[in-house]
Order: C-alpha cells, then sequence, then structure tokens
C-alpha cells in the first residue's frame, strides 16, 4: 500500500504539469480545456456551465466523452443551471433551472432519450432552493426548499452581535412528492434545529436575513432515513424519514460522533452514503485553520462507539482552497470526480482520479466559467447515434459535409449549414440534432486540407507529440541511473518525458 500510495504521488506530481488541450465547442457553449491522462477509463462527464457574475439568458447542458469531447448538449433558457445528473435506477436525467428570478426555479426530470417527463417546484409557501434534488427508490422526489421564521433570539449573541427579538431566520425545507405531485412530507429545519448551531463568526448573523444552516444536499441513507448536509453549521444530519426527527449529528458544534484520526470538516457539499456503508462529502474547509485546502474524504461511522474514522482523503498538490460549491462522486468502481465550484484557471474546476490518489484527468473551463458540480456516469447511450462527418472536393475547396435528416447542425466554427468548407488544418467537430439535445460527431482532424480526405477522419485517441524521454525512476520516486535493465525484470517504474507527462511501464 505504501509503495502504491508514493507511485501515485510521483504520477501525480509529474502529469499535473502536463498542459490542457482545448476541445472544440459549438455556439453557446463555453470553452474548455482537458487532459486525459488514461485513455481506458469509460464514462462521461455531465456538467452546467455557466459564466459568474454574469446575467445569463441562455445556458446548456451538457455531457462530454471519456476522452473531453462534447458528445451532447442542450440550450436551455435559463438564467441559472445546476445539477445535471443521471439517476440509473429510475433511469431519468434531473437538473434544476430558473428563468427569471428564484421563484421560478423548477427541479425538471427528463427519460433516458432525453424526453421531457416532468417538473417540481416546492408548495404552501415554501421558496424553491436550487441546492439539490433527488429522486427516491420508492419513486418519489425529494425537492429543497426555504421558509422563514421570525425567532426570538434576544437572549443570545452572535460573535458579539446581541440577537434581534424579530429575527428572519431562513429554515432549509426537504419536500417529498409522488409522481402525481402530491405532498407526501415536509420538513423544516426552523423546527428542529437552534441558530446558536450556526458558525456565525465565519458565515456572520443578520437580523433580517438570517441563512444560520444553508442546506446544500439530500440524500437518502441507506435505510431509508435522509441524510442533509448544512454548510452553516459544518455538519451533517440524519432526519428521521417520517417524524423528522434528528437521528445524529456528523460535525458541527453538537457532533454524535468524535473524530478519531481527522481534524473534521466545514462549508461541506455533496454528502453521499457509499455502497460499502461510509459517508463521503466534499471538504470546501472554510473554517479549517490555515492553509485551507479543499478536499474529498470518507469516513467509517461506528454508532456503537459513536466515531467517525477518515478512510480516504484527496487533495490536489499544490493544495488550494475552494471557497463555495463544488461536490464528491465516488462511482462504483472507485474511481473519485472532484468538482471544485468557485474556482478558476490554472486551478482545475474538476479532476478525475482513482482509488489509489492517481490523477486520471483534469477539467478547465475558460476564465469565469464553472459548474456547480460535475458528475461522471456510466450513460445508456447505445441508441445515440453520433454523426459522421463526410470529406470532399468541391469547386477546388476541402468541404466537411453533415449527414441529412437533422434539424439543426452546429460546427465548431460557429457556422450553422450542413457543409463548411475548409482552408486551416485544426480539429473540426458537428453537431446535430433537434429540440431533444444536439449530438457531436467524432472529432475530425485535418492536418493539411489537400490530403484531409484520404485520412481517417475519427481522431484517435492523443498521441503526446513529444516522447522524448527525461528520467526513470523506481515506485519510491527515486531516478535510476538509465533503462532499467533485468534486475527489472517483471517490476513496476516510471519512465518520465519531456512534455510534463509519465506514464508507469514494466521491463
Amino acid at each position: 500500500m505504501l509503495i502504491r500510495t508514493i507511485c501515485s504521488l510521483l504520477l501525480f506530481s509529474t502529469l499535473a504539469t502536463a498542459q490542457p488541450i482545448q476541445r472544440p465547442v459549438p455556439t453557446g457553449v463555453p470553452g474548455y480545456a482537458i487532459e486525459v491522462f488514461d485513455s481506458t477509463v469509460s464514462g462521461y462527464y455531465l456538467a452546467t456551465p455557466f459564466r459568474f457574475g454574469v446575467p445569463n439568458s441562455v445556458l446548456p447542458l451538457v455531457i462530454l466523452d471519456a476522452q473531453g469531447y462534447l458528445l451532447w448538449y442542450l440550450p436551455q433558457n435559463a438564467r441559472n443551471l445546476i445539477n445535471f445528473k443521471y439517476h440509473p435506477k429510475q433511469e431519468v436525467y434531473t437538473f434544476g433551472k430558473s428563468t427569471a428570478g428564484p421563484l421560478s426555479f423548477r427541479n425538471h426530470v427528463l427519460d433516458k432519450n432525453f424526453q421531457p417527463l416532468d417538473s417540481f417546484t416546492t408548495v404552501q409557501g415554501v421558496q424553491p432552493d436550487i441546492h439539490d434534488f433527488l429522486p427516491t427508490s420508492n419513486q418519489t422526489y425529494l425537492v429543497a426548499g426555504e421558509k422563514d421564521s421570525i425567532m426570538d433570539l434576544s437572549a443570545f449573541v452572535f460573535s458579539g452581535i446581541p440577537g434581534s427579538p424579530n429575527t428572519r431566520a431562513i429554515g432549509f425545507v426537504v419536500q417529498e412528492f409522488d409522481e402525481d405531485h402530491n405532498l407526501l412530507f415536509s420538513w423544516n429545519s426552523n423546527d428542529f434545529i437552534h441558530p446558536t448551531e450556526s458558525y456565525t463568526f465565519f458565515y456572520g448573523y443578520n437580523a433580517n436575513n438570517f441563512d444560520y444552516c444553508h442546506g446544500n444536499t439530500i440524500e437518502e441513507d441507506s435505510d431509508g432515513h435522509l441524510l442533509l448536509s448544512f454548510r452553516h453549521l459544518n455538519a451533517v444530519y440524519k432526519i428521521h424519514r417520517q417524524t423528522g426527527a434528528v437521528l445524529w449529528k456528523l460535525g458541527g458544534k453538537s457532533s454524535s460522533f468524535t473524530f478519531i484520526n481527522d481534524a473534521g470538516f466545514s462549508g461541506q457539499h455533496d454528502v453521499r452514503r457509499l455502497p460499502n456503508g461510509n459517508v463521503a462529502l466534499f471538504d470546501n474547509a472554510n473554517v479549517s485553520p490555515p492553509p485551507r485546502v479543499s478536499r474529498a474524504v470518507e469516513y467509517a461511522l461506528d454508532t456503537l462507539t459513536w466515531t467517525a474514522t477518515k478512510v480516504w482523503e484527496y487533495r490536489y498538490q499544490p493544495g488550494f482552497f475552494s471557497p463555495a460549491m463544488g461536490g464528491h462522486q465516488t462511482t462504483e468502481t472507485r474511481l473519485h470526480l472532484l468538482s471544485y465550484g468557485l474556482i478558476f484557471r490554472p486551478i482545475p474546476s474538476f479532476v478525475l482520479v482513482n482509488d489509489a490518489g492517481a490523477l486520471l484527468a483534469t477539467g478547465f473551463f475558460q476564465d469565469s466559467v464553472m459548474s456547480y458540480r460535475v458528475h461522471f456516469q456510466d450513460l445508456p447511450l447505445a441508441n445515440l447515434q453520433r454523426p459522421e462527418i463526410q470529406c470532399s472536393w468541391q469547386n477546388g475547396a476541402l468541404t466537411l459535409t453533415a449527414p441529412p435528416g437533422y434539424d439543426q447542425y452546429a460546427w465548431s466554427t460557429g457556422e450553422s449549414s450542413a457543409s463548411i468548407e475548409v482552408t486551416l488544418p485544426g480539429v473540426y467537430q458537428l453537431w446535430a440534432g433537434d429540440a431533444n439535445g444536439m449530438v457531436g460527431s467524432a472529432p475530425f482532424q485535418v492536418n493539411d486540407p489537400a490530403t484531409a480526405c484520404a485520412a481517417s477522419p475519427v481522431l484517435e485517441p492523443e498521441v503526446r507529440q513529444n516522447q522524448v524521454i527525461t528520467g526513470y525512476f523506481d515506485l519510491l520516486g527515486r531516478r535510476l541511473p538509465g533503462p532499467p535493465g533485468e534486475v527489472f525484470a517483471g517490476q513496476w517504474y516510471v519512465v518520465q518525458f519531456a512534455d510534463g507527462h509519465a506514464e508507469k511501464q514494466t521491463h
């Protein structure tokens, strides 16, 4: 285990210096770059990129293939777009969007062919909350909301500020609906959590708008009860599904658990119960002592001894702090997708790592663009036919042509015609589709416009251009004097190349 960890760290530190590769996009999809370090990994990235601090009118849902090319996108008339995810048990996609102010926010459901099925919002005077939406194992839907209450907090002092007798406390609400939109369950944090649990020295106290708990995750636990993440409490609460009673707390001022080998988390997002019984989350580390480093972390919880033991974590190197948003997803094969939320280049927007901590891919949205969460999933796309680009010479010009039969066309050049003329080398891509989304072709590589039609139009997985070897290392990170000889037969070692990437090889 020690050798594997050291090897992973070595690979990580060398691979992280590689330059990201820009991917082609159509008009309306923000640009991004991605570096893939292991082309054998399969899956798809789902994201909702938006430009931070800029009024939005049209935003896309996007799916990238494992090599980071834009496979599918669907423009949405939206000011805010969030949480695009596939739920394999229910065979549906979900996402949330608002078209005007906060009251317009709704959670949408698509079938596996991207056809609209339904949408949900809160009822009974509860304002919708954007942070989470969850189809459950019982074919119901858990919807996040907010509802304020006037509380007399005059008996308390919040970080030196006397509480007001008329404090407007913002409660986090969870409402559960059946498929016919009948309300089955409604829970309000104002009824079960006292505002003194909040870390006001960091998150603040405002008598007119006291967002004391700030819920951001709803998770159905393995026993049917609910796990809720409260960012301003630095805690995860387990809630009884029928009575709403608090069953236990992980973290915060009154934690039910003692952390054995960890200092705990703060400002967290995306708490999930894993198939192995552990609890995983993204620790933003807002209230951690400096230097604050955001990370993914997984705990084993023992409800007999009431202890929480850290069993896995990942910190990007060099470490950095993401102040808001973000997520940590663990796949069934123990890959980990970390999305870093409110962060910009040169820090990655998201990374994919394996259980040993080896970096598999890094993604970078263009400046000022982010996605609240990114997911990496297997998807039911067997029937999704990628359009094939046809190459020909017409009137003395290299012409790339889309197949007929689609309502819309979009090229990475910005053109929307069925055919385009190409005069420059580069990577070209086409998206064709209808109101249910635009499907991307395989990327088309043009090295020389004069000979492009004689070559295969499908761009193979990346082959790095600079294969000059700059060093050999053993798995402890020690430089070897030269290429491993027979003494290394059957053993693993690391080769470093001049372009900054590294590969693990065996003799």
